[in-house]
């Protein structure tokens, strides 16, 4: 296991596949339940062995090809010059026959050049050199393109599968957004090296993709050591096998970045955690004094609406009294002006009856008309008395509704204030209540994530064993039990 990329020790990892209470001495802040499973560990470990086969593989093929029983640049650089020197040699011979020389680029090339220095009769330690040569390279490129294929099948294909953020469309979490775009970032580099090392593989036969070589250290010492101008076939290997060893190293940096990750989700959903907690707690806070708010509010507007209601049947009876009092007075004027003609009358009756001798029915209808005026003026004074009652009756009204006039205003302005302060209560209110909610739900998928990563269920797909062994429970359940409980907590 590699120590250097390993954050956590497998002994400092206390695990129940029965329960997940938190338990003491658990490291990096791992609490509530939520700690990194064995499980995870030990996937990440089985990972990490298949990477280390590929590269243990790659050093058998690298010794094999240089002739080394260790790894040892200098000693690689002296073999691939002994090579350049016989190629030198059969290129020598080549000029002394007037033979064309052709850039060694690929294999046919290599043996049309092993097929002319034996028809010339070269020196047969040259001829020997360059077979071994051939040999060395065919071999090598034969086990580099096994291992290209193994480390696609047994670690990309596994990465692919399991070192992923399990993110659901839609709910960007920033701690997911960040590693899915470094995981991005590792699967393209991989991929790309990948093609090119298929792509260099597969022209080996008739002609090498030279573009594709990669400018190192090692090749650079190469340039100086060898002619790769006339024997580009010389950085071949050299090149393919550094693809597969930075294939290797970058797997090892995406696999350390998933356990980061692991630790990162975590953290990340003891701090989401807590802010939810306080959040949902504050929102339960406001949401009591919303409901007061709200009953303050609906007190004052029932208040308005009932000195409104007050103050339209003050002025409905104002309208009233003011109908009754210009009908009393249009009563007023008529008996008025009918007493007017009746005492015109009387009068008129008394002088004729002093110019007259006396006339019974001319005395019977002035005394009926003098009758006649004294019940006029008591309808009079009626109509007067009612006009002062009514008169009175509309300054107390009017005085009345003045006052419930200014009541209203009073009414109004406080329950504009109000609610204004309501509905911004309200806004706010509604604002906290979609901050919780997505709090909830990036807690939710937090959680999700970090089943899926940790899951044996999941991890079990890692490992190549028989399809008869028994998975735990469900994750799909699992998921389902978690979005059940937060549908409930938010109801």
């Amino acid at each position: 296991m590699d120590d250097k990329l390993s954050i956590i020790s497998e002994e400092s990892i206390l695990v129940s596949q029965s329960t997940s209470e938190p338990e003491t001495g658990v490291v990096n802040g791992l609490q509530s339940g939520f700690h990194i499973h064995k499980v995870y560990i030990e996937g990440l470990e089985y990972l990490r062995n298949k990477i280390r086969e590929v590269e243990d593989d790659l050093v058998q093929i690298k010794l094999g090809y240089y002739h080394c029983e260790e790894e040892d640049e200098d000693k690689f650089v002296d073999y691939l010059k002994r090579c350049d020197g016989r190629l030198l040699t059969a290129n020598s011979e080549l000029r002394k026959h007037d033979k064309t020389l052709e850039v060694i680029d690929a294999e046919v090339r290599l043996v049309s050049l092993l097929n002319l220095i034996r028809d010339l009769s070269v020196e047969q330690g040259c001829v020997d050199a360059l077979t071994e040569y051939w040999d060395s390279i065919k071999t090598a490129t034969d086990g580099c393109q096994s291992l290209v294929y193994k480390f696609q099948k047994s670690v990309l294909d596994r990465f692919k599968l399991n070192c992923t953020s399990y993110t659901e469309t839609g709910i960007q979490l920033e701690v997911s957004v960040k590693y899915t775009e470094e995981i991005s970032g590792y699967l393209n580099e991989v991929e790309s090296l990948l093609t090119n090392t298929h792509i260099l593989i597969k022209s080996y036969n008739s002609g090498l993709h030279q573009d594709l070589f990669d400018t190192t250290a090692f090749s650079r010492r190469l340039l100086v050591s060898c002619d790769l101008k006339a024997f580009p076939l010389l950085r071949f290997i050299a090149d393919v096998t550094d693809k597969i060893r930075r294939m290797c190293e970058i797997a090892r940096q995406w696999l350390a970045r998933d356990e980061k990750y692991v630790y990162e989700i975590n953290n990340y959903i003891m701090e989401t955690r807590s802010i939810t907690r306080r959040a949902e707690e504050d929102l339960r806070t406001k949401k009591e004094k919303h409901k007061k708010f709200e009953k303050t509010v609906r007190a004052a507007s029932i208040m308005l609406a009932n000195n409104k209601e007050k103050l339209q049947k003050i002025e409905t009876d104002l309208n009233s009294l003011e109908d009754q009092m210009s009908g009393k007075g249009n009563e007023k004027k008529c008996k008025y002006e009918e007493k007017q003609q009746k005492e015109s009358m009387v009068d008129f009756l008394k002088i004729t009856l002093s110019q007259t001798k006396r006339n019974y029915n001319l005395q019977m209808k002035r005394s009926r008309l003098l009758r006649q005026v004294k019940n006029l003026e008591k309808v009079l004074f009626t109509i007067e008395r009612d006009l002062t009652d009514i008169q009175q009756e509309i300054v107390v009204k009017a005085q009345e509704k003045v006052l419930l006039e200014e009541k209203v205003g009073t009414n109004e302005q406080s329950y504009s204030v109000l609610k204004t302060d309501l509905d911004k209560f309200s806004n706010s209110l509604e604002k906290l209540e979609t901050e919780a909610n997505g709090l909830s739900s990036q807690l939710l998928q937090l959680e999700i994530v970090y089943t899926l990563k940790t899951s044996p269920e999941k991890i079990e797909e890692i490992y190549d064993r028989p399809t008869s062994v028994k998975l735990a429970p469900s994750l799909r359940e699992k998921i389902k039990q978690r979005k059940r409980k937060t549908l409930m907590q938010a109801s």
